[in-house]
């Protein structure tokens, strides 16, 4: 199911449908957690049921379906990353897709009605992809639907964006955001802390909400409280980079930000102790602690040791923290 704040979009979309004015190419653009890959799956499932219901949602059970359910039907297409030489996943969608892609939708439809194409992550095309991409975009052929899913749009060349027709996937409010959590089975104030540190995006709470999460957020900010009070800076840096580093970085940068801002109801007790390590910090170093984690978050994968990066992240906070 699509999520509640998606509905509306879902109601103009279908609408659309069912004028016969389906545009050949959309762009679904906004922050991952808030339910843009449910929604083009349940439009590539509509599109190809046999008797989508009133809401214009699949049925589940005929034939497509079926063969959707399977991931083996012939006019439901998915693109994201492949696999390099040596069985390891790539880090950008390549040319060679989108021309196997390209080749493919020139084809008649295997059951003579639509075919979706669902491209994920759109940001992660390279240049010769995105390029390929751009000619069939130009010549779109008759129902055809190409969804291009994008965490950060910014990454993609402004030819393409201005061939799609743009959704914008935005931040619910906070009342539907923690009614919709408590649907999760999530405590009321757990939500209202998980959302406060996401930063309002509720599919981001929904993870932070467990309690591996919590924990984790809880031994961060410990951590930081150490560091405040002169403890060995190396041995943190060690341990963080043997225990889920990129996760560790990016608590952190959720920390910060979350503590940089005016107080947020219900804000998690985490939040509120680093409020108080960080009362005195200057600002300009902080940020550059912030905007250096950001950066390690990224480049834990290169072959420089990741004790020494994250060790370089937070010698940065130390010192926005000195007296």
């Amino acid at each position: 199911m699509i999520a509640p704040w998606l509905r509306s979009t879902w109601a103009e979309l279908w609408a659309r449908r069912q004028a016969d004015r389906m545009p050949h190419a959309l762009l679904l653009a906004g922050p991952q957690g808030l339910g843009k890959r449910a929604f083009a799956s349940a439009l590539m499932h509509a599109l190809l049921c046999q008797q989508p219901g009133a809401e214009g949602f699949a049925c589940g059970h005929c034939r497509a379906c079926q063969l959707l359910a399977a991931q083996t039907h012939a006019d439901g297409m998915r693109i994201t990353f492949g696999l390099r030489d040596d069985g390891k996943p790539r880090t950008e969608i390549i040319v060679e897709q989108i021309r196997a892609l390209c080749e493919s939708i020139t084809r008649t439809a295997g059951r003579g009605g639509w075919r979706v194409v669902l491209i994920d992550p759109a940001d992660a095309l390279n240049r010769n992809a995105a390029n390929a991409l751009l000619k069939t975009l130009e010549e779109p052929e008759a129902n055809v639907l190409i969804v291009l899913l994008a965490d950060q749009p910014g990454r993609l060349p402004a030819t393409i964006i201005s061939r799609c027709q743009r959704i914008a996937i935005t931040l619910p409010s906070r009342a539907l955001a923690l009614d919709w959590l408590q649907q999760q089975g999530i405590d009321a104030s757990v939500a209202a802390e998980s959302l406060a540190l996401a930063d309002g995006n509720p599919g981001e709470a929904l993870g932070l909400a467990a309690p591996a999460a919590r924990e984790r957020v809880d031994e961060v900010v410990a951590d930081i409280e150490a560091i405040a009070a002169g403890h060995e800076t190396y041995a943190i840096a060690s341990r963080w980079a043997d225990e889920d580093a990129a996760g560790r970085l990016r608590t952190l940068a959720r920390l910060l930000t979350a503590a940089l801002r005016p107080v947020q109801p219900n804000a998690a007790p985490a939040i509120l102790r680093l409020r108080q390590v960080l009362a005195e910090a200057d600002f300009v170093r902080l940020n550059a602690a912030w905007e250096q984690c950001n950066f390690v978050r990224n480049q834990l994968d290169s072959p420089l040791r990741k004790d020494l990066q994250i060790l370089e992240v937070l010698q940065r906070l130390r010192s926005s923290l000195a007296r």
